[in-house]
Parts: structure tokens; sequence; C-alpha cells
């Protein structure tokens, strides 16, 4: 396919974090024109300009620069993330934009679960919900990509990834630790940041979306991972396990850390059924083969000198 011919897509944020891994597979499949969306200079992003990726430095508030950059454009893919209602407004206006430009189709900034406006995390009822709401009264084809937990945090202290840090979440594998919301035993999926890009860019191949997307890793629960972890580790975990009742009190006690709060409503999420959905796109792509939990962990603690 000539460059003259192809698609192309812009990415919102593709600088860093899951944007990043994105703009990686697409760029891979050699199939698209990829365009980043950004706020820092092209000229410090070197290292995505040398692999053909067009850098574009916006105003998410200046709206004939987004309507003028979204030209010609076929599809839009967001991935800006905050911890406050500043990417709410960035994605209505370029919502608003990509209407005028006559964008074909746009994913929000989702990448989590599978949520709805009663969801216990108070971040995405905030700063996901309205942004969803705005598009699907636009009429505009969309779709809200399922990723589940990002498995590269079951890396830390190490990093998995050269544009997501290191968190730990539920289980700490350098420690051989564990703190549970209610019995563990709650399904939930959990995807590589790799493999997000990897289906998204395939994902650019349906002739039609549909509203939702869910890619899938590995389907499991908080038990099995302390199962592995401790196959791998060859240690026995210490695990504490809090009722989700209990959950929600320490939760309601939280004010000032804005993350820790988060991930703490994830955990009662996960109980909630919120991380637990079809692999729809892994059925559409069988080809693509995900990178499992137990390969991760593996590939990630096995011989582990920290």
């Amino acid at each position: 396919m000539d460059v003259e011919s192809r698609k192309v897509i812009v990415i919102a944020g593709g600088t860093g974090g899951i944007g990043r891994h994105i703009v990686d597979g697409i760029v891979a499949a050699k199939k698209y024109t990829v365009k980043v969306f950004s706020r820092q200079d092209p000229s410090s992003l070197v290292d995505m300009t040398v692999k053909g990726v067009i850098v574009v430095k916006v105003d998410y508030a200046d709206r004939d620069l987004l309507v003028k950059e979204l030209q010609g454009v076929h599809t839009v893919i967001v991935t800006l993330i905050s911890l406050d209602d500043s990417c709410v407004q960035a994605q209505i206006n370029l919502l608003n934009a990509a209407l005028e430009a006559k964008v074909k189709r746009i994913a929000p900034s989702e990448w989590t679960g599978h949520h709805d406006e009663n969801t216990v995390i108070e971040l995405y009822r905030r700063l996901k919900v309205p942004v969803r709401e705005k598009i699907k009264a636009a009429g505009i084809e969309y779709t809200v990509f399922m990723i589940g937990l990002l498995m590269d945090y079951f890396a830390s202290p190490q990093t998995a990834s050269k544009s997501i840090g290191s968190l730990v979440i539920g289980v700490d594998f350098n420690k051989c630790v564990a703190s549970i919301t209610s019995s563990g035993d709650e399904p939930f999926c959990l995807t590589r940041a790799d493999d997000v890009g990897k289906f998204v860019a395939a994902a650019l191949e349906l002739d039609k979306w549909n509203e939702n997307s869910g890619i899938v890793g590995s389907r499991t629960t908080w038990n099995e991972i302390i199962k592995l972890g401790e196959k791998i580790r060859g240690t026995k975990f210490h695990v504490q396990y809090t009722s989700a009742d209990e959950a929600a009190r320490l939760i309601d006690t939280m004010t000032d850390n804005v993350l820790e709060k988060l991930i703490h409503q994830v955990y009662l999420g996960i109980v909630r059924g919120e991380f637990d959905f079809e692999a729809t796109l892994n059925n559409i792509c069988p080809e693509i083969k995900p990178t499992t939990i137990e390969q991760f962990l593996m590939e990630s603690w096995t011989d582990y000198q920290g």
C-alpha cells in the first residue's frame, strides 16, 4: 500500500503510557499513516519521528487547530489520562473537532474494564462516563477498548514497559505479600500493554466497530495469581484478605491520596465484576496470541535477583 492511500490514524496522547504502545502496534502493522497529538514539541520526540510518526503539538482548547489537523483523518484513538477533570474537556473538544472534520470513528480514553455510570470507581464516573455519553449522543462510530488491569504492573518494582512505570497492585511479587479485597476468587481480566497495541492495530482493519471491544491476555483471579507467584518465587506468600464492606469503609476515609483511593476502588470494582468481560477482539483476531499472566510472571520473576 502506497503512503498516499493509507488511512490516517490519530493517537491523542500517544507519547507515553498505553498510548505509546498503541502507536508502536500501529506502526508495526505498516498499513497506516500514524499521527500523534501531543503537548510536547516534536523535536523532543525524535525516537518517534524517525519511525515515520507525524507528531503534532496541539492545544486541546484550540478548536481551529484541532479541526485543521483532523482533516483527512479516518480514526481518532484517545489515550489522554489524568487524575483531574482536565482530560474531560480536552476529549470533548477533540470530539467536536472530529465531527467538524468528518472523522469516521473515535475511541475514547477508557482502557480499563466494563464500567457504567454506577461504577464504584469515582474517577471513572467523573472523567470517563461524561465523555462516552457525549460520543454516543453525537452519533459517530466508536468503540470502548476494554483491557482490564495492565499486566505490566505485575513486574513491579521492575519495569516491563518503556512508558508504563512501576506500581504494585494487589500482589507484591518482590516482597511475596498480597493484600486482597473479598475472597480473591472473583475473576478479572489482564492484558500486557504490547498486546493492547497489537489488538488495536488489528481493530483498525474492521469495517465496523462494536460499542465494546474486549482485549484479554488472561482471565484469572487473585488467588490463582498468588499460586503462580508462590510457584515461581519458590516461597509461600503472606496474604491479607479484607472484606468488601471493610474496603468500602476504608475508601471513605481516603481524602488526600487520589491514586491510593483509585486503586482500592479498582479492587472493589473487581469484586463487583467490572473487570470481567468477553474477549471479543481476541475472538475476531485469533491470529494474535497474547501473553498470558503465567508467561508474564515467568518472564518477570524466574531467577529474579532483586
